[in-house]
């Protein structure tokens, strides 16, 4: 008779026109069609619409963008740009897709190489020991 809720189905809408400020936490999904800056927080979902703009640090499960985010994301499952999404900033998840027209400009780690120094210490490694091309091996 009762529907258990998700994490994933969208509770909150802060519409076209509204315009928030500070930290933002929930425990459902939330739609922004409006103006978001800070952070965020949470371990549902987000859909950034057409046009919903921010600007934020953010921590979400997933985060689906048709709009601008500006900012860096950890998303601890997916990340997903549509082809009317614009994105300006570092994203951290171990899924990224992005649609033919988005645009993205920033850089994608698909692994939080911070809690694996070994990794951190290998890809500084990798990339000295391939050098340039030029080096005189005579």
């Amino acid at each position: 008779m009762f529907k258990k809720e998700s994490a994933d189905e969208i509770l909150s809408i802060l519409g076209e026109g509204v315009e928030f400020q500070g930290e933002l936490s929930f425990t459902h999904g939330i739609r922004i069609d409006g103006a978001v800056q800070g952070r965020i927080r949470s371990d549902a979902a987000i859909i950034v619409g057409p046009k919903g703009k921010v600007s934020a640090d953010i921590a979400i499960r997933s985060i689906s963008i048709s709009g601008e985010l500006r900012g860096t994301v950890h998303a601890s499952e997916r990340v997903e740009i549509h082809k009317m999404g614009r994105v300006f900033g570092d994203l951290y998840t171990p899924c990224l897709i992005i649609e033919a027209g988005a645009i993205f400009e920033g850089k994608c780690n698909m692994m939080d190489q911070s809690t694996d120094p070994s990794l951190r210490n290998n890809a500084g490694a990798s990339v000295a020991a391939a050098g340039t091309g030029n080096e005189d091996h005579g």
